[in-house]
Parts: structure tokens; sequence; C-alpha cells
């Protein structure tokens, strides 16, 4: 077989253009650190770093997601924590006001601070963050969610939706808790129920939830919108008899009905309860003859009415040594209780928030492993083997000098050339 002089040129010059070739693409990896140049060249490989970038970014902004959501949680807890305080100022105002030593003047000190504790209440239910959204109107994050009426009512505008943020995939966490859930619909009483005097009321007795007997029943009355009423009359030998009588609607007005009549009745006997309808209620003093009590299951109330009840009751000057009576004695007990409840509400917000922050804490703990193997991973499918890609360019510049020495003495031979 013979090979022609262009022949054999052609095949050095297309070794030494592959030499070329080569070692720039090796010097290209060197200038960027990268071997993946071109998907052309690794379309597996190319395939692969794709969706390992995909994974990366995804996690970065599940990463920037749980500093939002952490940000959010947090100035809910610090706002949560003022709501504490507040409330636990009113319950100390209330048990001062129905300390039966207390005076007027000690009492109008303990309305101002009422007063003023009502309006700091609004202004935290009305929290923002530092992007102006308001932390406690649910879904509704662009106006106040509180507002004052004429009437001196405070209204809830906000809705019951809690905000979400995804930290992780498929991890959604609530990042706040709407106001409907904190400030209103707050219980009353204790353990469901709650017991009011009549205004009318001309005794020394008081009435106090001692407990629930039966939640299932609790839970049926309110749901009936069931009510009890208790009346003292005069029995024989100048005793006091009761009566429970169970209805629906407001008891001593219009819209109650006695549906289920008399459920309980007897002689009153000082220190004994009354237990009925599921509910365990002690009478505390002596009632009078035509005093009536309210027992009302389920009944709710928003926090700044608890606070205006209390209000109400310690503007009523003292008396005799006496907290204003038992009707204002009873008013201040059962804000006591109901206070108790608000707090119990901000408690449950609390904890629904901190629970959120520790699954964000672990979320984010998960993520940056993730992120940190995802990263490692990509490095592996794109970062160049430095000192092996220095030695094959050293290697290939080598050749490639020798390709072209031999490339140019061959290009100068000729038959002439040997004549000669």
């Amino acid at each position: 077989m013979r090979i022609s002089s262009n022949e054999f040129l052609l095949g050095s010059l297309s070794d030494l253009l592959n030499q070329e070739s080569t070692a720039n693409q090796l010097n290209q990896q060197i200038a960027s650190g990268q071997t993946m140049l071109d998907a052309a060249e690794d379309p597996a490989g190319a395939g692969l770093a794709v969706q390992v970038a995909d994974q990366i970014q995804h996690l970065n902004i599940d990463a920037k997601n749980a500093q939002s959501a952490t940000a959010s949680i947090e100035n809910g807890l610090n706002a949560l924590q003022q709501v504490a305080n507040v409330v636990d100022q009113l319950r100390q105002s209330a048990v001062q006001g129905g300390n039966a030593v207390a005076t007027s003047a000690t009492r109008e000190g303990l309305v101002v601070a009422a007063q003023n504790a009502l309006q700091e209440l609004i202004q935290l239910a009305n929290s923002q963050d530092a992007s102006g959204r308001y932390i406690f109107a649910g879904s509704k994050t662009n106006a106040a969610p509180f507002t004052t009426l004429p009437s001196g009512q405070v209204a809830y505008q906000g809705d019951d939706a809690a905000n979400v943020i995804e930290v992780a995939p498929s991890l959604t966490v609530p990042v706040t808790v709407p106001g409907s859930s904190i400030f209103t619909n707050i219980p009353l009483g204790k353990d469901g129920a709650a017991v009011t005097a009549a205004q009318a009321n001309v005794g020394a007795a008081t009435a106090v939830i001692q407990g629930v007997t039966s939640v299932s029943q609790i839970a049926s009355e309110r749901l009936a919108g069931t009510q009890y009423q208790i009346s003292f009359s005069t029995a024989a030998g100048s005793s006091l008899a009761y009566t429970v009588t169970s209805g629906t609607g407001a008891p001593g007005g219009a819209s109650f009905s006695a549906t289920s009549g008399v459920v309980a009745s007897g002689t009153f006997t000082a220190g004994s309860d009354l237990t009925f309808g599921g509910v365990d209620l002690a009478i505390n003093g002596t009632p009078a003859a035509g005093d009536q009590f309210v027992v009302q299951p389920g009944a709710t109330a928003s926090i700044s009415q608890i606070a205006q009840d209390l209000i109400t009751a310690l503007q009523v000057p003292s008396q005799q040594g006496q907290a204003s009576g038992p009707n204002v004695t009873q008013q201040i007990e059962n804000a006591i209780a109901n206070l108790d409840s608000a707090q119990a509400s901000v408690a449950s917000a609390e904890a629904a928030l901190g629970s959120g922050l520790a699954q964000i804490r672990a979320a984010q703990s998960q993520d940056s492993t993730q992120s940190t193997d995802a990263q490692a991973r990509l490095s592996g499918l794109q970062s160049a083997n430095m000192p092996q890609v220095l030695a094959n360019y050293s290697a290939t510049v080598t050749a490639l000098q020798a390709a072209e020495l031999a490339f140019s003495r061959i290009q100068n031979l000729s038959l002439f050339s040997v004549i000669r």
C-alpha cells in the first residue's frame, strides 16, 4: 500500500489539530476550574448537574422562607408576651379591687390603670411586623384588625386564617395566629361555664363555678344554647329554697324559654354546692329571697369586653369596707376567672407559634445538611481535578510541540532535496 506525501501530511495535520484542540480544552478547564464546559460533551452528566442545581435552588428558597417564617413567629411571640403581661396587670387590678379594704380612691387609681391596660391591649392586638403587615389580622394583613366603634366596643376586622410558609419540601408551617383565636371568643368562667348575678340581688351571696362534672353535657348545652337560672325563695321556717330552671335564651329576658322546666330544687344549705347540668356551683355567703344567678355553658367574650366589664365594676365606689356589695364582688370574681381564660388563650397561641418555630429549626438543620451534600455532588460533577488536568495539559502540550516539530520536518522533505 502506497501512502503519498499528501496523505501523510493530511494525517499529520489532523493529529496536530486534535492535539491542539485537546490542549485548548484543558486550558479552559484550568482557567474555569470546570470540566463540564459544554453539555454536548457529557449529556448525561449535564442533565444530572441540572437536577442537582435545581435541588440547590429550591433548598435556598426554603432557607429564605425559613428565615422569614422565623422572623414572623418571633414577632408574634414578642407581641403575645407583652399581651400576657398586660392581662396579668389587669388581673392584679381585679384582685386589688376585690379586696374588702380597697378604698374609693384606690379603686379610682385601679380604674385608670385598667383603662390604660385596655388601650395597650388594643395597640398590641394591632401589632405590625417590620414590613408593616398586621400580625394578628389573619390573611387581611394590610389593615388594622381591631377598631374601636363609636359605642366603645372593639370590633375584629380580620379573618380566621393562619398564614403559612413552606420551609421544606411538603412542609408548611403556620407563622401567625389570627386575632380571633386570641382576643375574641374567649371562654368565660371556668371549664366552659360562666355564672352571673342578677343586678337586683340584695343578698350577700356570690356564686363560683367549682368545676364541670360532665364535659359532654356542657358541650351539648353550648350547642343548644341552654342556660340555667337559679332562684331563691322563702321556705317554711324562714329557710331558703332554691329552684334551678333550664331553658334557652337569656334568663330574665323576653327571649328566655324554660323548655326543660325545673331541673333541680330543694332547701338551700349555706356552704353546700348545687350540682346540675354537668356543673358544680358553690354559693358563698347567704342569698336573699328573690336573688337570682344565671349559669351559661359555652359563654364567650372578647378580651376588650372582659377588661371593660372589670372597669365598670371598679368604677362603683367602695361601700362600708366591702367591695361595693355582692353584685360588684361577683363581677370582679368573674373578671378574675375570665382574665385567667384570656391568659390561657394567649398561652395556647404562644404554644402554637412555639411549635411552628421548633419545626422550622428542625427543617433548617435538615435543609442545611441536604444543601451541603448537594453542593458537594454538583462540585463533583462540574469541578475539575486540577492536579490531573494540569498533568494532562502538560503532557498534551509536550505532545503537541513534538507533533509540530515532526510536521515541520516532514513538510520540508522532497525527492529533490534527496537528489541534491
